[in-house]
Protein backbone atom coordinates (compact mmCIF):
# COMPACT_ATOMS: atom_id res chain seq x y z
CA UNK A 1 0.00 0.00 0.00
CA UNK A 2 2.24 2.56 0.81
CA UNK A 3 4.55 1.54 -2.33
CA UNK A 4 1.51 2.79 -4.20
CA UNK A 5 1.46 5.82 -2.60
CA UNK A 6 4.90 7.11 -2.95
CA UNK A 7 4.49 5.63 -7.06
CA UNK A 8 1.26 8.05 -7.49
CA UNK A 9 3.29 11.00 -5.56
CA UNK A 10 6.24 10.15 -7.36
CA UNK A 11 3.87 10.74 -10.92
CA UNK A 12 2.55 13.17 -9.62
CA UNK A 13 5.85 15.12 -9.09
CA UNK A 14 6.76 14.31 -12.74
CA UNK A 15 3.23 15.11 -14.45
CA UNK A 16 3.16 18.55 -12.34
CA UNK A 17 6.75 19.15 -13.09
CA UNK A 18 6.65 18.64 -16.71
CA UNK A 19 3.57 21.35 -17.10
CA UNK A 20 5.71 23.89 -14.79
CA UNK A 21 8.74 23.68 -16.67
CA UNK A 22 8.42 25.54 -19.77
CA UNK A 23 11.27 25.84 -22.58
CA UNK A 24 12.54 29.31 -22.96
CA UNK A 25 11.33 31.24 -26.11
CA UNK A 26 13.68 31.45 -28.78
CA UNK A 27 14.74 34.68 -29.96
CA UNK A 28 15.71 35.31 -33.56
CA UNK A 29 18.54 37.28 -34.35
CA UNK A 30 18.10 40.32 -36.89
CA UNK A 31 19.48 39.69 -40.21
CA UNK A 32 22.31 42.11 -40.76
CA UNK A 33 23.56 42.79 -44.40
CA UNK A 34 27.19 42.27 -44.45
CA UNK A 35 27.39 44.36 -47.36
CA UNK A 36 25.86 47.84 -45.95
CA UNK A 37 29.06 49.84 -45.53
CA UNK A 38 28.72 51.79 -42.11
CA UNK A 39 32.38 51.49 -40.61
CA UNK A 40 31.73 51.42 -36.63
CA UNK A 41 34.64 51.61 -34.74
CA UNK A 42 35.55 49.62 -31.63
CA UNK A 43 38.38 48.27 -29.23
CA UNK A 44 38.42 44.37 -29.14
CA UNK A 45 40.64 43.66 -25.96
CA UNK A 46 42.51 47.06 -26.35
CA UNK A 47 43.18 46.35 -30.65
CA UNK A 48 41.51 48.85 -32.58
CA UNK A 49 38.94 47.12 -35.10
CA UNK A 50 36.45 48.63 -38.10
CA UNK A 51 33.21 46.66 -38.07
CA UNK A 52 30.99 46.80 -41.14
CA UNK A 53 27.96 48.18 -39.93
CA UNK A 54 26.33 48.87 -36.26
CA UNK A 55 24.11 45.72 -36.81
CA UNK A 56 27.35 43.18 -37.35
CA UNK A 57 28.89 44.82 -34.19
CA UNK A 58 25.49 44.56 -31.70
CA UNK A 59 25.97 40.67 -33.07
CA UNK A 60 29.39 40.26 -32.45
CA UNK A 61 28.98 42.09 -28.91
CA UNK A 62 26.24 39.83 -28.25
CA UNK A 63 27.99 36.91 -29.23
CA UNK A 64 31.20 38.26 -27.32
CA UNK A 65 29.09 38.17 -24.23
CA UNK A 66 27.68 35.08 -24.83
CA UNK A 67 31.05 33.70 -24.69
CA UNK A 68 31.81 35.69 -21.31
CA UNK A 69 34.40 37.75 -23.04
CA UNK A 70 35.20 41.57 -23.06
CA UNK A 71 32.45 43.80 -24.80
CA UNK A 72 33.55 45.61 -27.47
CA UNK A 73 34.20 49.43 -26.36
CA UNK A 74 32.28 52.07 -29.38
CA UNK A 75 35.42 54.98 -30.01
CA UNK A 76 35.47 57.40 -32.53
CA UNK A 77 38.30 56.60 -35.37
CA UNK A 78 40.26 58.89 -34.52
CA UNK A 79 41.03 57.51 -30.98
CA UNK A 80 40.92 53.99 -32.71
CA UNK A 81 43.80 54.72 -34.76
CA UNK A 82 45.81 54.85 -31.51
CA UNK A 83 45.23 51.05 -30.74
CA UNK A 84 46.37 49.98 -33.95
CA UNK A 85 49.23 47.70 -33.25
CA UNK A 86 52.81 48.59 -34.31
CA UNK A 87 54.69 45.13 -34.14
CA UNK A 88 53.01 41.87 -34.10
CA UNK A 89 54.37 38.70 -32.93
CA UNK A 90 54.67 35.32 -34.94
CA UNK A 91 51.23 33.04 -35.18
CA UNK A 92 49.02 31.34 -37.92
CA UNK A 93 48.43 32.46 -41.07
CA UNK A 94 44.85 33.31 -41.67
CA UNK A 95 42.60 33.71 -44.62
CA UNK A 96 40.20 36.60 -43.69
CA UNK A 97 36.67 37.83 -45.45
CA UNK A 98 36.23 41.26 -46.39
CA UNK A 99 32.60 41.77 -47.72
CA UNK A 100 32.61 44.46 -50.73
CA UNK A 101 29.00 46.21 -51.77
CA UNK A 102 27.83 45.60 -54.62
CA UNK A 103 29.08 48.45 -57.56
CA UNK A 104 25.52 49.68 -58.22
CA UNK A 105 25.39 51.26 -54.70
CA UNK A 106 21.55 49.13 -54.74
CA UNK A 107 21.06 48.44 -50.91
CA UNK A 108 19.24 44.73 -51.51
CA UNK A 109 21.82 43.19 -53.81
CA UNK A 110 24.31 41.25 -52.50
CA UNK A 111 28.26 42.29 -52.83
CA UNK A 112 31.24 40.30 -52.95
CA UNK A 113 33.07 38.68 -50.66
CA UNK A 114 37.14 39.10 -51.09
CA UNK A 115 40.00 36.75 -49.46
CA UNK A 116 42.81 37.99 -48.26
CA UNK A 117 45.60 35.86 -46.58
CA UNK A 118 47.64 37.32 -43.77
CA UNK A 119 50.94 36.11 -41.39
CA UNK A 120 48.84 35.82 -38.45
CA UNK A 121 45.68 37.55 -36.39
CA UNK A 122 47.61 40.23 -35.38
CA UNK A 123 48.34 41.80 -39.46
CA UNK A 124 44.77 41.14 -39.84
CA UNK A 125 43.48 43.35 -37.49
CA UNK A 126 46.52 46.20 -38.37
CA UNK A 127 45.85 45.51 -41.93
CA UNK A 128 42.32 46.17 -41.15
CA UNK A 129 42.28 49.19 -39.16
CA UNK A 130 45.08 50.70 -41.28
CA UNK A 131 42.83 50.20 -44.38
CA UNK A 132 39.56 51.53 -43.25
CA UNK A 133 38.20 48.13 -44.34
CA UNK A 134 36.17 45.89 -42.08
CA UNK A 135 36.20 41.71 -41.99
CA UNK A 136 33.49 39.73 -41.40
CA UNK A 137 35.10 36.44 -40.27
CA UNK A 138 38.76 34.52 -40.81
CA UNK A 139 40.27 31.22 -40.41
CA UNK A 140 43.23 29.82 -39.50
CA UNK A 141 45.43 27.75 -42.39
CA UNK A 142 48.23 25.89 -42.53
CA UNK A 143 51.68 27.10 -43.53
Amino acid sequence: MFVLYFLGAALFVVVEGTIVIQPAPVTSKPVCNIYERNLVWVLEDCICRPIQNPCLMEQENTLRLNSRKTPLVPVTEKLCKHFILKKCPFGLPVIAQFPKPPACGCKNKPGTITEKKFKNVCELKKYSATNNEAYTSYKRTRC
